[in-house]
């Protein structure tokens, strides 16, 4: 029995010099996916769709959000299986393959598999899916459902409704959450088929009003503690450079008054050995 074509949707935004990588990493999959979409909220795409020959359909939206330019893509795919590429990550050359080959021989909606995250040249470890989820453990953390780690059956995909196109971060974990609410099952392929590309700040007002909207959303699910990190969260992401010194330091105060014990000794133990922690 032959397997479910698969559309591949990449959301871009105004960062034409990495979306050739994340392409080629489409384009090289040992399993090709039968179609490949590029959906643009700036219009600084196009030119570089052109250089593939037509194996890449280019969408023009004026979304605001990564979460709204996805939906458009699925809305446009018209196969069984949707997976997602942002534009600055890659697949390993097996990701579909695992993946799909998952979703064929089984019943659950939709497969996911480990990711890499690489800052700076230097690769470590980054989310690992686990088998099994319960909602209420991961509303303020997630715990390896990104962008571009997973493929869905586009029924699944519709039944949930998309990616919440209002959330401009998490919208991947809000996601996630729904799923589970609403009794999707998900396999695991426990393998580092992903990389995640930090190149880019993760700092900035749009992520921290971003984390306050997703705060506000889960508010009567939230425990005490999911609270604190979330606003953690928050205050470090408010610390971005064009701040006057004066700010910096007060939310500086802030994360440091939201932390736990554990992630106060976590962020003097990487001071004291050379190495940072983002929050990502």
């Amino acid at each position: 029995m032959p397997e479910p074509a698969v559309t591949c949707v990449v959301p871009t935004h105004d960062r034409p010099e990495l979306l050739p990588r994340a392409l080629r990493s489409v384009l090289a999959q040992t399993r090709p996916p039968d179609s490949v979409i590029v959906v643009d909220d700036t219009g600084s795409a196009g030119p570089v769709v052109a250089e593939f020959d037509g194996r890449v359909r280019y969408v023009r939206s004026w979304s605001s959000t990564a979460g709204a330019s996805r939906n458009l893509g699925a809305a446009r795919a018209g196969t069984p299986l949707l997976a997602f590429l942002d534009d600055d990550d890659t697949w390993h050359p097996t990701f579909l393959d695992r993946c799909v080959a998952e979703l064929a021989e089984s019943t659950v909606d939709f497969a996911a598999a480990w990711t890499w995250r690489c800052r700076a040249g230097h690769r470590r470890p980054g989310g690992s899916l686990p088998p099994a989820a319960v909602p209420a453990d991961w509303l303020h953390r997630n715990p390896g459902l990104t962008g571009s780690n997973f493929v869905v059956r586009a029924e699944a995909f519709g039944r949930l409704g998309g990616f919440d196109a209002a959330l401009p971060v998490n919208s991947d974990l809000d996601l996630f959450v729904r799923a589970l609410d609403l009794g999707l099952r998900y396999a695991v392929v426990p393998e580092r088929l992903v990389v995640q590309y930090r190149n880019l700040s993760s700092r900035g007002p749009r992520r921290a009003s971003g984390l306050a909207g997703y705060r506000h959303k889960y508010r009567d699910r939230l425990t005490v503690g999911q609270r604190r990190f979330l606003r953690r969260e928050q205050y470090l992401a408010l610390r971005f450079p064009d701040q006057p010194h004066r700010r910096r330091l007060a939310y500086a105060l802030l994360g440091w008054l939201n932390a736990t014990p554990r992630q106060c000794v976590d962020v003097v133990w990487h001071r004291l050995n050379g190495t940072a922690l983002h929050s990502d």
